[in-house]
């Protein structure tokens, strides 16, 4: 049952919890997240996507501006490393690039990567107006047949995150781990 309220909580209380956890069990981690995005990083990511950020997304920016340069870094999901702004425009740029290069698209200019995964591999959060506005999706530019993993929206995603950390449960193969004050998620 306190799963399931846990869930049901606001996302900025997800976000308070998650850092209570880390205070408590990965101190190291806590202290190597960065500060809060500048009121200047916001409005460059605004600008490379050409519309508002989804309110949870600005509010995840103003919570830690990515997961900093501790190894292991901080990750929005297990394997999946929080980007910074700049990292976040960088990778859409990179991958908007990739497409120009190609006959078929991939990438839509207002998805916008908040983690990083192998193999190319990005949590991707869409801003666009269309059905999924809003949804959290893995995002690929391999060629694989794998449907696509999907969450309704950031709240699901680090619930179910916060979820693992704080209960050990198994999450997207994986679970956490910690180890001399740092968190990781080793397969599992």
């Amino acid at each position: 049952m306190a799963a399931v309220l846990e869930c049901l909580m606001p996302f900025s209380s997800t976000l308070a919890a998650i850092d209570g956890w880390l205070a408590e069990h990965a101190p190291l981690t806590l202290r190597d997240l960065p500060a809060p995005a500048t009121a200047a990083d916001l409005a460059a990511v605004r600008a490379h996507l050409g519309t508002d950020l989804l309110k949870e997304v600005e509010q995840l920016l103003r919570w830690h501006n990515g997961a900093g340069r501790a190894v292991p870094p901080f990750c929005l999901a297990p394997g999946y490393a929080f980007l910074s702004t700049a990292d976040m425009i960088a990778t859409s740029r990179r991958h908007l690039a990739e497409d120009a290069a190609r006959h078929w698209h991939t990438w839509n200019r207002q998805w916008l990567p908040v983690a990083a995964g192998q193999r190319g591999r990005v949590l991707t959060v869409d801003h666009a107006e269309s059905d999924t506005h809003g949804h959290v999706t893995i995002s690929s530019t391999d060629d694989s047949r794998d449907f696509p993993k999907t969450w309704p929206d950031l709240d699901a995603l680090l619930s179910r995150t916060y979820e693992a950390m704080r209960y050990g449960n198994r999450f997207m193969k994986s679970r956490r781990t910690v180890l001399d004050g740092r968190l990781d998620w080793d397969e599992a």
